[in-house]
């Protein structure tokens, strides 16, 4: 078996609804086969113009949605869950992963650890320690209830900390036969930008400027990126995305093998681009 890593530059960085359009046609396409040629396909891109995701779940009325259009970025509804997540000097991956790879339970936390597995690997090799946050709770402590609209606000079950800081943010769909996965690394953050494009004008409205600074004070807190980092601080896209697939290679113990989509994965795409992700139906209405 052999893990499929997609090699067309001209999806590394693209318009959000061809991302999500792209990983969701691999998606379905898996979801439709008993025995894919690769069993699983990785992925590692960006957004250009910059985007804000949402979950799958998540209203689109929690976004500020007139200063994301003002900064000239997008906002597209994703097909995993999850909360808001600003694409900004970052680095995305999506792993779809088939039951044939012998890497798909059931459970969504247990196929959770397998990607975080993966990635934990990738990053040692770039002298970047992570750990995962607990899958449990202790006893006696109450439940993690989300505080705001923004993904990295908090860590969730089986996320990457580093520093005890929430360094990749993931969420996940899973199907009968597979799953798909997102997750999102920072090469640079800025909390200010990441609180105004996500915080609802209905919270903003009651909010002064010092107010604003000091919960963008409190997400940068909360948050790693890789500039951060004395040992990985130079790393960019390229070498991230580099150790991160070497780490999902070793950890799955499957070859990888560049590629592109084929025929069946394309026109899907083009389909998913045309009636779902550039539609205000998908990402606005829903």
């Amino acid at each position: 078996m052999k893990i499929r890593l997609i090699d067309d530059s001209g999806y590394v960085r693209a318009a959000g609804s061809e991302q999500m359009a792209l990983d969701e046609a691999i998606f379905k396409q898996y979801e439709s086969e008993t025995n894919p040629e690769f069993p699983v396909t990785l992925r590692f891109y960006t957004f250009t113009p910059p985007a804000v995701t949402f979950g799958y779940f998540q209203k689109n009325a929690t976004l500020n949605n007139t200063y994301i259009k003002q900064a000239g970025f997008e906002t597209i509804r994703r097909v995993t869950g999850g909360r808001a997540v600003l694409h900004y000097k970052d680095l995305t991956y999506s792993v779809i992963i088939h039951k044939s790879s012998g890497f798909y339970t059931d459970s969504v936390l247990e196929n959770y650890r397998y990607v975080a597995e993966s990635i934990l690997r990738g990053l040692s090799k770039l002298s970047i320690e992570g750990e995962l946050h607990p899958s449990v709770r202790n006893r006696g402590e109450a439940a993690e209830k989300p505080s705001s609209a923004i993904c990295f606000d908090s860590p969730s079950f089986l996320e990457i900390k580093v520093g005890n800081k929430k360094f990749c943010g993931s969420a996940q769909n899973k199907a009968g036969n597979c799953f798909l996965q997102h997750g999102t690394i920072f090469l640079e953050f800025d909390p200010k930008l990441h609180y105004l494009c996500m915080t609802s004008p209905d919270v903003l409205k009651y909010m002064d400027e010092e107010m604003i600074d000091d919960n963008a004070k409190k997400l940068k807190d909360s948050v790693c990126s890789i500039d951060e980092l004395p040992n990985a601080g130079a790393a960019g896209f390229d070498v991230l995305a580099g150790a991160l697939a070497e780490g999902f290679s070793e950890e799955l113990k499957m070859p990888l093998v560049k590629q592109g989509l084929s025929p069946e994965e394309q026109a899907r795409f083009k389909e998913l681009l045309e009636t779902r992700y550039a539609t205000a139906r998908w990402n606005i209405l829903r």
